[in-house]
């Protein structure tokens, strides 16, 4: 009988250390600001969230090519502070701790035609099954020496998250700046995405042992809709003839309009419940609204400006237009064509120019 009861608590005694030695693993706690200036609760402090709302992305045959970036969040630079409520007193540093415990986000993502990653430090960090943390190469908590008296600096960061009481010391916090977005891209095949909305955790800072179940700063995404529409534009090369000008005209005035159509084919079944939108662009930009010529000897004498039919104040180039919706097989719009000399030209002969438009979904 002795044997056995002397086996049964060591039995307890083994197991209660090894709960111990999983507790101590998480080490530290990080929190939204730079460090506190007066003493608080580190127990009682609130995890600090950000999240971002992706929206509905479209994906059509035309940007659903392997790498396609369809959507990205903005480029976030916020502070940490990272404290030791293990009281560990040790160093260790911060690292990113992607997806959630049960890898819902790679799970969907991974059985999909698309990818979801991190951009951090110049590097795209791809969120799949395997992926773990990301080394911020930032020191998030610091070995503090002074430990021996109750009023070291190591008490007193003990004292300053509330987790002081006899023998126990606490690193120095520390604070770090993270500056981090958010993507989605295409993968180039695979099945299509959920048709629900989804949220998710993107990832939590944490440090070396692993997640802290207490409350760590996470950041999340949500609102995620794939909206996949079967629709292929098909643009054409157009040319337009601007007609015969005189030397003597008048500078920086529009000497005549000329219209033209934009006319954009259009396959697929989901064509026509769209709307579209444009963008013209050139390599021979003045300014904002205005081209140049491509011959050297015309280059900065004569200038075109696109303007919508109708209307006096010319499209501004690189920036969305609405184009409205496709008849379901054609989609058309129509604009003016202006010249206008930007100082008076030295010498006669023909000129042209080349302006690059876009067409998608809105």
């Amino acid at each position: 009988m002795n044997i056995k009861f002397l086996r049964l608590i060591r039995n307890l005694v083994l197991f209660s250390l090894s709960i111990i030695a999983v507790q101590n693993t998480w080490a530290m706690r990080c929190l939204s600001g730079t460090k506190a200036t007066s003493n608080f609760n580190i127990e009682s402090a609130k995890n600090t969230t950000n999240t971002t709302n992706v929206g509905t992305i479209t994906v059509t045959s035309f940007n659903d090519d392997a790498n396609t970036l369809l959507w990205e969040s903005q480029t976030y630079t916020s502070n940490f502070t990272c404290y030791d409520d293990a009281m560990t007193n040790s160093s260790e540093d911060a690292y990113l701790y992607v997806d959630d415990a049960a890898k819902k986000l790679a799970t969907d993502f991974g059985n999909s035609n698309l990818i979801m990653g991190i951009r951090f430090n110049g590097q795209e960090y791809p969120i799949t099954k395997t992926t773990d943390k990301i080394a911020t190469g930032k020191r998030a908590i610091s070995y503090q020496p002074d430990n021996f008296w109750s009023t070291s600096t190591a008490a007193d960061n003990c004292r300053l998250i509330g987790k002081y009481g006899l023998g126990k010391r606490c690193s120095d916090p520390q604070t770090i700046s993270l500056t981090y977005s958010l993507y989605i891209k295409a993968r180039g095949s695979g099945s299509n995405f959920p048709s629900v909305i989804k949220d998710y955790d993107v990832f939590q800072l944490d440090g070396v042992g692993g997640r802290n179940g207490s409350g760590n700063f996470q950041e999340k995404v949500s609102g995620i809709r794939i909206n996949y529409v079967e629709c292929v534009p098909v643009l054409t090369v157009q040319t337009v003839d601007l007609g015969k000008y005189y030397a003597y005209q008048d500078v920086n005035t529009v000497l005549r309009k000329t219209p033209f159509s934009i006319n954009v084919t259009t396959n697929g079944k989901d064509c026509a419940k769209y709307p579209f939108v444009g963008v013209f662009s050139s390599p021979l930009k003045v300014d904002s609204q205005t081209v140049t010529a491509s011959e050297s000897n015309m280059k900065d004498s004569i200038g075109i400006r696109i303007f919508e039919q109708g209307k006096n104040i010319p499209v501004n180039l690189n920036e969305k237009l609405d184009f409205g919706f496709s008849s379901g097989s054609q989609l058309t719009k129509d604009f003016d064509a202006g010249v206008l000399f930007l100082k008076k030209p030295t010498i006669a002969g023909k000129f042209s120019s080349v302006i690059n438009y876009e067409v998608y979904f809105k």
